[in-house]
């Protein structure tokens, strides 16, 4: 995959702000109380500084850090060994800065049944966890997705971009708000902060989508250098055009041979200030700030033979007519305020 910056690989870099950026993540994200059990698990494809740092700031606030790392899959989204699963069912909380993401394994659902606190981080390095967790506010961001879910919710929606993306949908019907930024009392899975995702009615989206940020899988693309143009009938994707990314996507999904992949999953508006641009790191870039990412393929208690998805930038979206989004920037009023309010540029 192809990014555009490559973390320094010094361990004294960012390191003060890493530390500030991980008792700022105990705090504020999970809500650590004394004396709680946290399993860090990592892979051999994790920026190993970030777990470290996350488990010193779990010791300094009273908490008992357990630390779990075992060889990467080699993909995006795969099973764990079972030690894993078994460690992790044992925790209050489980942090998983994993590469490939583990929500919907059968580790993932034990837990869960367990009543563990999830924390899905997977593919931060320092330089990401720094200006997505440290550098941002979770709770207010939280505040704006609870905004952002009352206005979304049940409503006609129509996404625009200046690429040439112009699809409608209604979200009627369909499940929003499943995961938290920040630990609630009904210890509902917690990703990172910056995104609401929802499911769109399937049958509904029609219209044209223009992938014009990050595609993800194939592997060999990452960020988007010729923008895909992609002609969407009751939510499945009926043909794609452009050029070596287009051909790249469509001969992945020939490839995989199932159907399935060409139907939406999920849409997913992102507004972290940490991510103003596309960076190829996909858990970053479905949260860039004022871009909008659609999924595609396998969803909850829906197999297929994978799943992808593509970032569409700077988009402007409306609710029930009501503009919310204007070319990235929120103009809704109360969204507004609240980008004010954190220093969001250009609010």
């Amino acid at each position: 995959m192809r990014i555009d910056n490559l973390t320094e690989t010094r361990d004294e870099y960012l390191d003060l702000e890493l530390a500030s950026a991980a008792s700022r993540f105990v705090r504020d994200v999970i809500a650590m109380a004394p004396g709680a059990e946290v399993l860090v698990t990592t892979d051999s494809r994790t920026d190993l500084r970030v777990p470290r740092a996350i488990a010193r700031a779990v010791a300094a606030a009273g908490g008992v850090p357990v630390t779990l790392h075992y060889p990467s899959p080699g993909a995006s989204y795969g099973a764990s060994p079972a030690l894993v699963g078994a460690a992790a069912a044992a925790a209050d909380i489980w942090v998983a800065c994993s590469w490939n993401e583990l929500i919907y394994t059968e580790a993932w659902s034990a837990a869960m049944a367990k009543g563990v606190l999830y924390v899905s981080y997977g593919g931060l390095d320092v330089d990401g966890f720094v200006r997505c967790v440290g550098g941002v506010d979770a709770p207010r961001l939280e505040e704006m997705g609870f905004a952002l879910m009352a206005l979304l919710r049940d409503a006609d929606v129509r996404v625009t971009s200046a690429a040439g993306t112009d699809i409608a949908f209604h979200n009627r019907g369909g499940e929003m708000g499943k995961f938290r930024m920040t630990a609630s009392p009904e210890r509902r899975p917690i990703m990172l902060a910056g995104q609401l995702t929802w499911e769109a009615n399937e049958a509904s989206m029609a219209g044209v989508l223009v992938a014009d940020g990050v595609l993800s899988p194939p592997e060999e693309v990452g960020l988007i250098a010729r923008p895909v143009r992609l002609t969407v009938e009751e939510g499945r994707i009926m043909s794609i055009e452009g050029g070596r990314e287009a051909a790249l996507l469509t001969r992945w999904l020939e490839h995989k041979g199932d159907p399935t992949l060409r139907r939406t999953a999920h849409v997913s508006l992102g507004f972290n200030p940490g991510v103003p641009v596309p960076t190829g790191r996909l858990l970053e870039d479905e949260r860039a700030f004022g871009d909008i990412d659609f999924g595609w393929g396998a969803w909850v208690d829906r197999p297929a033979a994978g799943h992808f998805d593509f970032t569409c930038r700077q988009v402007s979206l409306w609710a029930n007519g009501l503009e919310v989004l204007r070319e990235g920037r929120f103009v809704e009023p109360t969204l507004a305020r609240i980008c004010r309010e954190m220093g969001v540029p250009g609010h």
